[in-house]
């Protein structure tokens, strides 16, 4: 067949290919046109001044307080982190059904059950939405919800997932102090005196002792930016955490006069990986930090011994780390966990 006779043929097909684009790009924007899913929450997130929730194990009620920050109905001192707050309320707005079932279709699936998965009731001011989530179609891969109504929908099980956050899934990380290491004028760690003079540091009462100077800057970057797992509020007698004769015992005295004592006690008995601070400037709490933090100070004047350390070459190497628990090139593997 000659070129002049294919011509007709090829600009035939293009043109066909280009229709049946269009066609499928037409078909898309339809499609998410006609589903944009059926509204929960009447409330927008502004508006929502109180949420509960319970399901997977978690119970719990938020707060708005009067100046805008959430906090924990049952443990209201507890510092939040508003943003991960935030974020779980514009979920909560945001829910959406992919449909709302008929009367004839509800003989169709199970009865709502006396122990449902999940129940959310969300709040503003005297309105209040329920919803309970009661069986799961895994096959559908949907749960069925019903409202305060008993009107049924069918919410897409993702949508669902991770509403039951536990309170350590909302707290906001605390730091031991806003000092930094540079602020550090001396450091006791049980007998052991230290003072740091220009970046470098000596034993107190031994100043030509050649002296390991990352460990001794792990030891006050820890002091100074140590953070926190959990912190309890209402904590019982020092005794409990081991408090009452703690393991290791660390005082900073600061260049602008002021002190920080940090004691640490036992290991967290449910999770070996935490153990117990306490902290002078905020005497009335007991914090959960990484035990790693307590490992930094397990020092001996003989363990600090560098026989290559001198004056010179510790002012050469004076390197600041980034996390509290690290030195000159000792980054501890908690740091990368955090």
């Amino acid at each position: 067949m000659n070129r002049k006779k294919m011509m007709p043929l090829l600009i035939l097909a293009g043109s066909v290919l280009v229709l049946a684009a269009l066609l499928v790009v037409l078909k898309l924007s339809q499609a998410g046109q006609q589903e944009p899913g059926i509204a929960l929450c009447d409330f927008s997130v502004d508006a929502i001044d109180k949420v509960s929730y319970s399901g997977e194990n978690v119970e719990a009620t938020l707060l708005k307080g009067s100046e805008g920050d959430w906090m924990l109905e049952s443990d209201p001192t507890l510092p939040l982190d508003q943003s991960v707050v935030s974020s779980l309320l514009e979920k909560f707005a945001g829910l959406t059904a992919s449909r709302q079932l008929q009367q004839e279709e509800l003989a169709e699936i199970p009865a709502l059950s006396d122990t449902p998965l999940m129940v959310f009731t969300i709040s503003s001011g005297e309105t209040t939405c329920t919803l309970t989530v009661d069986q799961a179609n895994d096959v559908a891969d949907i749960y069925y919800v019903y409202d305060e109504n008993g009107t049924v929908y069918t919410v897409a099980q993702t949508d669902l997932a991770g509403l039951c956050k536990a309170p350590r899934d909302l707290y906001l990380s605390q730091v031991i102090s806003e000092k930094t290491i540079e602020d550090v004028a001396t450091m006791q760690v049980e007998t052991l005196h230290f003072t740091q003079t220009n970046g470098t540091w000596t034993l107190t009462d031994d100043p030509d002792y050649p002296l390991d100077q990352d460990a001794v800057k792990k030891m006050a970057n820890t002091v100074c930016g140590a953070k926190t797992d959990w912190t309890i509020t209402t904590p019982e007698e020092d005794s409990v955490y081991g408090l009452d004769t703690p393991d290791v015992t660390v005082t900073a005295t600061f260049t602008d006069g002021t002190s920080l004592t940090v004691r640490f006690g036992n290991l967290k008995a449910e999770d070996d990986a935490l153990c117990y601070l306490a902290s002078s400037e905020t005497p009335t709490v007991v914090y959960e930090v990484n035990a790693d933090y307590k490992a930094a100070f397990a020092v001996t004047k003989e363990s600090l011994y560098e026989e290559t350390a001198t004056a010179e070459s510790a002012a050469e190497d004076n390197i600041v780390a980034e996390h509290p628990v690290g030195g000159k090139d000792d980054f501890a593997d908690v740091a990368q966990s955090e």
